[in-house]
């Protein structure tokens, strides 16, 4: 189902990111191309699901990429509930970098390369798409998912660039600190809306990893891989 968001105004929604299982394109630039997940990734959606038992699902929302939709769609089928695709979603675009490595684009052109790490996040990749406008878009889609889910629970699979840059927000704005080195493939990131303002929890994300600092917008850039 791929219809608009709609939104309302109400008082509280919990949002639980997922990224998205494991595919074969791990290990590159891979922000909107289209691999569906690998065999690692299928067998990752069994424990993932567990994750999510404790959470009260009212809604699922995806990325519109193969690989979101694939690991959305078993939640849901568990669940008995649909996905809404959500194209806002989806990772950054790389553009020329599409399937590359960094080993690969440094080779290719690493005065580009360099200026794209020193001047991170203002230089886009060739071709690829400007952070603000990535930065705003995905606020844009967050904010239409908590309004669509009043007083719920949404689950949102979208992309490592994806949770990274909002939570990364999200915590500035909060004054918070967070581990964003561990947005592993298959891993779950709860964050809540309540009268407009996003709050991370006191506890780490679901499955285990541990909420400490990090804040080095290269490095986020470069976990997109």
């Amino acid at each position: 189902m791929n219809r608009p968001l709609t939104k309302a105004s109400r008082s509280c929604s919990t949002l639980v990111l997922v990224r998205h299982a494991h595919t074969d394109m791990a290990g590159t630039f891979c922000g909107q191309s289209d691999p569906p997940l690998s065999p690692q990734g299928i067998a990752q959606l069994a424990d993932l699901n567990e994750r999510l038992k404790p959470y009260s699902v009212t809604h699922i929302f995806s990325s519109d990429l193969q690989r979101a939709r694939q690991t959305s769609e078993f939640i849901a089928q568990c669940r008995g509930l649909e996905v809404e695709l959500v194209e806002s979603l989806r990772e950054v675009g790389f553009g020329e970098w599409e399937g590359l490595s960094w080993e690969q684009v440094m080779a290719r052109e690493p005065e580009y390369g360099q200026q794209w790490i020193d001047l991170f996040p203002a230089l886009p990749a060739p071709g690829g798409e400007a952070f603000g406008h990535f930065t705003l878009r995905i606020q844009d889609a967050m904010t239409a998912i908590a309004d669509a889910a009043p007083d719920g629970c949404a689950v949102a699979v979208t992309h490592g660039g994806v949770i990274r840059t909002f939570l990364e927000d999200v915590a500035r704005k909060s004054g918070a600190v967070l581990d964003l080195t561990k947005c592993d493939y298959a891993s779950c990131w709860e964050v809540s809306r309540q009268v407009g303002q996003w709050h991370l929890p006191q506890t780490g994300p679901s499955g285990g990893a541990s909420v400490c600092a990090e804040a080095s917008s290269a490095k986020i850039g470069r976990t997109v891989l």
